[in-house]
């Protein structure tokens, strides 16, 4: 069973939590939900495809950089007349002076990821060639999340998980002692091991249907996988790791 290995940054994610039109939040890690829709986006899928065979695909995420949460300050109909202003539930209009609707909006700033994706053979496949030539553009997580590096980093993995002890880090190389690496599974990484946290971010249906499912954190020391800094540093080290591999 072959695999994929992607890396999601760029200014800002996205990855949404529970809730409401006044309130978006993100959670601090891409989330099942939000790298199906990538992954759909790319294959050029509409919002209420069904995804079935998205649902059979498993996601391994390494935290290259945390980054931080951020607040985006919104207000919609301010300063317009009433027919003007955002209409409520009952698709009525405001009363005069509280046309003005105030929203936040959650974003991670300076935050990298390194992804593994796998499946069956014939459903990475068609990713990995969507992924490469994509029908609309990938986000993450919003589609104002523009990545700021290619997506794809390997296609036709053998082990992508393990692969992920190898590829460099996307992060600053410390003056001081090495920094342990975080992994978010979708797996037990160990047999019987109680998840740590159960997010609603599971397919069950067609459309924007979810259920919650485990997931599962750990930190680990990564001897193979340099720090190989930001900017042209990283995508130097990247590139020297994929001509070794590819020659391999």
């Amino acid at each position: 069973m072959t695999g994929l290995l992607l890396h999601l940054s760029g200014p800002l994610q996205s990855w949404g939590g529970p809730a409401d039109f006044e309130i978006r939040t993100t959670r601090r890690r891409p989330t099942r939900s939000g790298l199906t829709g990538l992954l759909a986006c790319a294959l050029g899928r509409v919002r209420d495809s069904a995804n079935a065979d998205l649902a059979e695909l498993r996601f391994t995420v390494r935290v290259d950089r945390p980054g931080r949460r951020e607040r985006d300050f919104h207000t919609v109909g301010g300063g317009h007349p009433r027919h003007r202003t955002p209409p409520t539930a009952e698709g009525k209009f405001r009363k005069l002076g509280e046309g003005t609707v105030v929203t936040e909006r959650w974003y991670l700033t300076d935050a990298a990821f390194t992804v593994a994706v796998t499946g069956p053979d014939d459903v990475v496949r068609v990713c990995g060639a969507a992924l490469g030539h994509p029908v609309y553009a990938p986000h993450l997580g919003r589609r104002s999340c523009v990545p700021d590096t290619p997506v794809l980093v390997r296609a036709d993995v053998p082990d992508p998980v393990a692969e992920l002890d190898l590829v460099p880090l996307h992060r600053a190389k410390a003056p001081g002692p090495r920094q342990p690496v975080t992994f978010v599974y979708d797996t037990a990484p160990e047999p019987g091991a109680p998840p740590d946290d159960e997010p609603r971010d599971r397919l069950r249906g067609p459309g924007r249907l979810f259920t919650r499912g485990p997931v599962w954190e750990r930190r680990r020391e990564l001897p193979d996988a340099p720090d190989a800094g930001r900017g042209t540093a990283w995508i130097a080290a990247l590139t020297a790791y994929r001509e070794e591999a590819a020659a391999a």
